[in-house]
């Protein structure tokens, strides 16, 4: 009954925002604010399924909340050394920049685009704590913490040039093989997040003379395969706005989707107990 209630929520939510906008008859159904709404909508529901497909699935317990072990919560808890943390963060940071690009891509008001997309992403984190409330899991106030932190940066983003140039990315290559659908809580080594630093923007125009715009600094964050130590990357991304930064909107999406993930780059991964591992085209 409360997955039924979570997508009748998100959905009514979408609905309405669309007959709030679309004032105006359109002309064909399949016009770029009704796309954008209806790719929403699929995030959405691919989100939801894979939730309940990956935790609620044949789980249901009275609502509660997730119990610490003393100081194992935050980014001490032994399973994934804060890598989890940090996934919540950036998975509401993606949500709220995709979907406010996809808004404006459909020709929605940027008024309406930032502030929708910061409601839906944060509504949508804490549904889903509460459907880990009635599951085994539990409500977990922590992690809601770094869901509303990454919809807070995304908009931190829109009211500061500093912010706007540094950005958190993401990269996932699985050892094993990638999965339909793919267990992506399942396998924290296979993960690295990224703050990048688009260094040609952030800094004067002397500056520019001597740094090519498509290439940026990045530091990453992964824990190695057995998920017992912390491991640090320091490397360089690529600017994909560069690439379309003249193009329409169609392409100017493309760049801005491109730019929330990190691609294979040379990079060099460090943690405590092993030699610096130097890779021309670091995957994982």
């Amino acid at each position: 009954m409360k997955r039924t209630v979570i997508i009748l929520f998100i959905s009514s939510l979408l609905i309405s925002a669309q007959n709030v906008k679309n004032k105006q008859p359109e002309e064909s159904f399949f016009n770029k604010k009704n796309v954008s709404v209806m790719a929403i909508s699929g995030i959405y529901a691919f989100s939801l399924v894979e939730g309940y497909v990956s935790w609620w699935k044949n789980d249901s317990k009275p609502f509660h909340f997730y119990e610490k072990l003393g100081k194992n919560s935050w980014f001490n808890e032994k399973y994934s050394l804060g890598i989890d943390k940090v996934g919540h963060f950036y998975t509401s940071y993606f949500l709220y920049k995709f979907q406010k690009d996809v808004f404006l891509w459909g020709g929605n008001e940027p008024g309406f685009s930032k502030w929708f997309s910061a409601l839906l992403s944060s509504g949508f984190a804490v549904i889903i704590e509460i459907g880990d409330g009635f599951s085994s899991f539990g409500f977990d106030y922590q992690d809601l913490v770094f869901n509303l932190a990454g919809v807070g940066y995304g908009l931190l983003q829109e009211e500061s040039s500093i912010f706007r140039h540094l950005n958190f990315k993401w990269s996932f290559f699985p050892k094993s093989g990638l999965t339909i659908p793919p267990n992506f809580t399942h396998h924290y080594d296979d993960h690295i997040y990224w703050l990048t630093a688009d260094v040609y923007n952030l800094f004067g125009d002397n500056f520019k003379k001597y740094w090519p715009q498509f290439l940026q600094p990045a530091i990453g964050f992964s824990v190695n395969k057995n998920g017992t130590e912390r491991e640090f990357t320091v490397g360089f991304d690529f600017n994909f706005n560069f690439l379309f930064k003249n193009s329409n909107q169609d392409l100017k999406l493309l760049g801005n989707t491109l730019n929330l993930f990190h691609f294979p780059a040379p990079g060099i991964k460090f943690n405590d107990n092993a030699k610096p591992n130097y890779k021309l085209l670091l995957l994982n």
